[in-house]
């Protein structure tokens, strides 16, 4: 007589409000062992609230949690990591200034009479690390780790804990696609080794490539789920917003675009880039892609000002069309440059901050207005909300607590509210769902339409060619190729990019 195996993990009806929200309403969800589990659903829809309860991080208001078959009642972070549950969070979990070694045991050193073994700690390391074919030094700092290795390192780390179940929030968010595949191959040893995957990812194609199972959340309940066979990319997309969303390409109202160029980089030489030249004319959009490394991000810094090359000059034209040689941040904000960085949590926003005094941070930085009453703030405020497109009851609420999406409206409309000129954008949809995603394309298309030079520094390939009219392609701090929007599919993309 066959037993049906123990589950991971299991949440049976999972309730938790926040003052006027209810972010979880009777979710349930069970994770088998040696199985990867995904959640999918838009920003807001609850996915970040489960995984704090599943992993001790918050408390349920309602609900039962299995973790190996046994009752946890309110369990903290530490009841849960002694079950065996980690997790790897987009926000890295490391120690910069210690070795390899050091991460990957962190507070389980082997000790000999007092003092830490460190020929066996290395061994240790070593074995964990090879046992899951990652290839890192194990002797290096972690500061001098890619973002690809840093990941392989967590993951390292979290099985060295004998983990169970390994909970990955976006593991894919700062990857290339050339650093997708190790990380897939991590995970397909990690499930023949019966460890249980609880895989959270806006992307559906990753989704499909590696999950046995599939949760769809909406409005902070569970709308569908099942083995991801029975689901198609439509179907996720379909349950994820009650409606279709199209992903058509967002293309250019007037064929024409001028020929003077609003910002250019001219023979750009510093950190990882080298001799790179770009131009972006008024009312178009150019986007500069690459994989992680390439110098994609470095380029976005240098063309706001917020960095100086140590060749070559970044130039913008002023209001007079007269082309001015920027010298710095304050300089190119005069000359009407807004820069929207990657992290708008860390290095774009005030999290605890209303709308209202997020969204007006713009005049203030321009030197416009530097001190706004509340009421000034919300009136400023009431005025940029609705041309932004932002979604939000009022312009009180807390920033921190609208979807990825409309915290990267909110800072579109910041720039709006002082006639930028220029905008330049670092990975402007990292981290958001697939619908604001194309609410974003649209504002990008209407600011370019409005005479805005847009120039984008994204390292996803497809989203580039959803939006832009031209698309540069970097590798190795250089620029090696340029097509068409239109032409700029993620296939094309690569190839170009890989070419010797």
């Amino acid at each position: 007589m066959s037993s049906t195996p123990v589950a991971a993990l299991e949440l049976e009806g999972i309730t938790k409000s926040f003052p006027g929200v209810h972010a979880l309403r009777g979710v349930s969800l069970t994770l088998r062992a040696g199985t990867v589990h995904a959640i999918c659903g838009e920003n807001g829809a609850g996915k970040s609230t489960l995984i704090k309860i599943a992993t001790g991080a918050q408390h349920a208001d309602g609900g039962v949690i299995r973790i190996g078959g046994e009752v946890v009642d309110r369990p903290n972070r530490r009841q849960v990591q002694a079950r065996g549950v980690r997790a790897i969070f987009q926000e890295r979990q490391v120690a910069p200034d210690l070795s390899v070694t050091e991460n990957v045991l962190l507070d389980r050193l082997p000790t000999r009479f007092g003092r830490v073994d460190w020929r066996r700690a290395r061994q240790a390391a070593q074995a964990r690390l090879d046992e899951l074919e990652i290839d890192i030094d194990i002797n290096a700092p972690v500061r001098s780790l890619s973002v690809a290795q840093l990941q392989m390192m967590e993951i390292a780390r979290a099985v060295s804990f004998d983990a169970r179940l390994i909970v990955m929030d976006e593991p894919t968010a700062s990857l290339s696609r050339h650093e997708l595949d190790p990380l897939f191959s991590v995970i397909n040893r990690l499930r023949s080794a019966g460890v249980a995957i609880l895989f959270i990812s806006h992307h559906l194609e990753e989704v499909f490539a590696v999950a046995d199972d599939v949760t769809v959340m909406r409005d902070g309940a569970v709308v569908a789920q099942g083995p991801a066979s029975e689901f198609t990319t439509d179907s996720v997309v379909q349950a994820m917003f009650g409606r279709s969303v199209d992903a058509e390409r967002v293309a250019r109202h007037d064929a024409e675009v001028a020929a003077v160029p609003r910002i250019e980089l001219r023979g750009v030489s510093s950190g990882r880039l080298d001799n790179v030249s770009v131009s972006v004319a008024a009312g178009e959009i150019v986007a500069v892609t690459g994989g992680v490394g390439a110098g994609v991000s470095e380029l976005a810094q240098i063309a706001a000002g917020g960095a100086i090359p140590a060749l070559g000059a970044v130039y913008v034209a002023d209001s007079s069309d007269v082309m001015r040689k920027v010298r710095g941040r304050r300089h190119a904000l005069s000359l009407g440059v807004a820069f929207l960085p990657a992290d708008r949590k860390r290095q774009g926003l005030l999290l605890d901050k209303s709308v209202a005094d997020n969204i007006v941070l713009g005049r203030q930085a321009n030197g416009r207005s530097l001190v706004f009453s509340p009421m000034q703030a919300r009136t400023a405020a009431a005025s940029l909300v609705p041309l932004a497109n932002v979604r939000t009851a009022n312009t009180d609420v807390i920033v921190g607590s609208l979807s990825g999406g409309n915290q990267q409206k909110v800072m579109i409309g910041r720039w709006m509210g002082v006639d930028s000129r220029v905008m330049v954008f670092d990975e402007p949809t990292a981290g958001i769902d697939i619908a604001s995603k194309f609410d974003i394309y649209a504002e990008l298309r209407r600011l370019a339409d409005a005479g805005v030079a847009v120039l984008i520094c994204s390292t996803d390939f497809q989203e580039v060619g959803q939006v832009a009219d031209r698309v540069l392609v970097m590798r190795s701090g250089r620029v090696v190729g340029e097509v068409r929007g239109e032409l700029a599919t993620e296939h094309q993309l690569l190839e170009m990019e890989m070419a010797q």
